[in-house]
């Protein structure tokens, strides 16, 4: 072997170990950082939507939709009976597929 040539050496070898870890520990800094604005965006998008659902539901009526729902059922029985026994088959239907698993 020639001594102009280079001989790999265990000193090399730690030399590429050291910048491939400082370039994947430069990488793990900017994905770390990339994750944390995508999080912090996510949660502010489900803080808003949270607020806006709360909102909308503190401004429903539970007791006028109630009382909607009597008067309904009061000029119309026979409907209303039509209507929640098709509502409990469905319900029925789809807890029993759940439990065939």
């Amino acid at each position: 072997m020639e001594k102009d040539q280079k001989d790999p050496t265990a000193s090399d070898a730690g030399e590429d170990y050291g910048s491939e870890e400082s370039s994947t520990r430069a990488r793990m800094g900017k994905a770390r950082e990339y994750v944390s604005s995508k999080v912090a965006d996510a949660s502010g998008s489900v803080r808003d939507g949270y607020t806006k659902v709360r909102s909308k539901v503190e401004e429903v009526d539970l007791e006028g939709a109630a009382e909607q729902v009597r008067a309904y059922v009061r000029s119309n029985p026979g409907k209303a009976l039509l209507i929640s026994v098709g509502a409990g088959f469905l319900i029925g239907l789809l807890l029993r597929r759940g439990n065939d698993d």
